[in-house]
């Protein structure tokens, strides 16, 4: 791995549509680093804070999880630290053995990083380690990600005693102090939390969690392994579960952390290791005939929705809808297949990715006028709420198949603070799916020097680059010292002929369930609650 797959690849949250991407960033990251780096003091005093992005997506029933866009600037610095001390960083990991969710550089390309082991696997290995083993000890840690204190990433790093000695509060040459600069010059300086989304948060957790390891390894002998910030640690009696949940919990208290105790218990055998619903689901057999596969369809969708009451705190519906992804719809099943992927997606929008694939694959049998009613119910239903992931994905899909977004829609979405649906809306201008009438201008209001480091950033950057918006400084990014030099180079965020890959499917098995339950543990790392 080097800065510019870190950069390339693992910039952007993942939840975004296809069309957001940094490869062009990525391409430049050296040459932007020593171009920022050559600035004088007081160009490089201009961009000493700046502000994330926020992309506001679905976690399970009413909660929502803000992920974090952070300005290229300090994403860039951060990303170089990183790299410059990544044989550091490994050793840190290495001090883990528990660990099961370590970055390593991903094979397939499509992240920069990705876990040691994927969650099912790293289920699997607890389920094999733990055979002799009475007691199972659960917990996590609250609101990981948003609740890390930055100054806390040098304590982990060089130990509490030297990292707060008073002449290294601000001592650069050691790396974690470096981290810890750049994540606070990303938020406007706040010491707490770490973006969500990028790669790099990655790091920064398994820092932290592995130094957590280490504590643990010196005073207990440990059965089990932690994944992010779930642990699973197992015991011969309820007394020794005790002892390293207390210390774990103190051990976190002294980092500025907390243990989640809705999610924290110990169980002691027999106990299930999966849910009863993911079972259900799992195993499900749908047919591979016109007649029973719309028969099996209908009690498969029936049944995830009864499943979903049953068990509102899990993403039901976002295991289901992978399932149906090994079924082949027949062209006679198609339009209620059709139906049954829209109450889906009314019910879960966390699904719309998924629902997209889908239509995009069978493109030429879905009905345009009823997925006009579809997105713009989804857009009707999030818009107000400040549901910028619903919104967004509504609006990809509308540009796939070239659906109109009406003009109080329209207006809608060009008057929130919703940077993302607002690039896609500028695309969909750009390709008369939005009336031309529409109001725009004041947007101009953001495009200034400030627009450019604070929570517009990608907005003022991308749409005055693509000519969508004349800022009333019509030379805003020419005298820009760093902007400037993107423009220079070519770098843009979103590449509108980017999509989602359509579903590649397997010949009909008689028995498909053991590999469609593997697919799903893995799939499963997307619903975890660490942040």
């Amino acid at each position: 791995m080097n800065i510019e797959e870190l950069i390339g690849k693992g910039y952007f949250p993942i939840e975004l549509p296809p069309a957001f991407n940094t490869k062009k960033l990525g391409d430049n990251a050296s040459l932007l680093k020593t171009h920022f780096d050559s600035l004088n003091k007081s160009e490089k005093k201009k961009y000493r804070e700046t502000i994330s992005s926020v992309f506001s997506t679905p976690k399970v029933g009413l909660s929502r999880r803000l992920m974090g866009i952070p300005n290229p600037i300090h994403q860039i610095e951060l990303c170089s630290v990183i790299m410059d001390n990544w044989d550091n960083i490994q050793d840190i990991f290495e001090k883990s053995s528990i660990s099961a969710s370590s970055p390593i550089d991903d094979e397939t390309g499509e992240r920069a990083l990705t876990t040691k082991l994927s969650f099912g696997e790293f289920k699997d290995t607890c389920l094999e380690d733990s055979f002799d083993k009475k007691f199972e000890l659960k917990t996590d840690i609250s609101k990981y990600y948003p609740n890390i204190y930055t100054h806390s990433i040098p304590w982990a790093i060089h130990t509490k005693e030297i990292a707060k000695a008073p002449e290294n509060r601000n001592n650069f040459k050691l790396y974690g102090n470096l981290l810890d600069k750049a994540i606070r010059g990303s938020q406007s300086g706040q010491t707490k939390g770490i973006p969500i989304g990028p790669d790099t948060s990655r790091v920064i957790s398994e820092i932290l969690g592995c130094t957590f390891d280490h504590f643990l390894q010196e005073k207990f002998s440990l059965t089990g392994f932690r994944f992010v910030d779930d642990c699973y640690f197992y015991f011969n009696s309820q007394a020794e579960a005790e002892r390293v949940f207390k210390f774990f919990q103190s051990l976190l208290t002294d980092y500025s952390l907390d243990i989640n105790e809705q999610k924290t218990e110990i169980k002691k055998l027999p106990y299930p290791f999966v849910s009863d619903w993911s079972v259900q689901l799992a195993t499900f057999y749908i047919r591979h005939n016109e007649k029973g596969q719309k028969t099996d369809i209908k009690n498969f969708v029936s049944l995830a929705f009864k499943l979903t009451l049953e068990n509102p705190n899990d993403s039901v519906l976002k295991f289901a809808i992978r399932k149906l992804i090994y079924s082949k719809i027949f062209k006679s099943n198609w339009h209620f297949f059709e139906s049954l992927l829209f109450k889906i997606g009314i019910s879960e929008p966390v699904t719309l990715p998924d629902i997209c694939r889908f239509l995009l694959t069978y493109k030429k049998w879905v009905n345009k006028r009823r997925l006009k009613k579809f997105i713009h119910q989804i857009i009707d239903d999030h818009i107000y709420r400040g549901h910028h992931y619903e919104v967004a994905w509504a609006l990809w899909i509308a540009k796939s198949f070239k659906v109109k977004i009406n003009k109080p829609q329209a207006k809608e979405i060009f008057e929130s603070s919703d940077i993302i649906s607002i690039i896609i809306a500028f695309d969909l201008l750009q390709n008369n799916l939005i009336d031309k009438s529409i109001e725009t201008d004041h947007l101009k209001n953001e495009f200034t020097e400030d627009g450019l480091i604070n929570d517009w950033w990608l907005l003022v950057y991308e749409a005055t680059f693509k000519g969508w918006i004349t800022p009333n400084n019509q030379n805003l990014i020419s005298e820009s010292p760093y902007f400037s030099k993107l423009k220079d180079e070519n770098v843009f965020f979103y590449d509108p002929e980017r999509q989602l890959d359509q579903i590649v499917f397997k010949k009909p098995k008689d028995q498909q369930e053991p590999e469609e339950i593997e697919a799903f543990e893995s799939y499963k790392f997307l619903s975890i609650e660490y942040f």
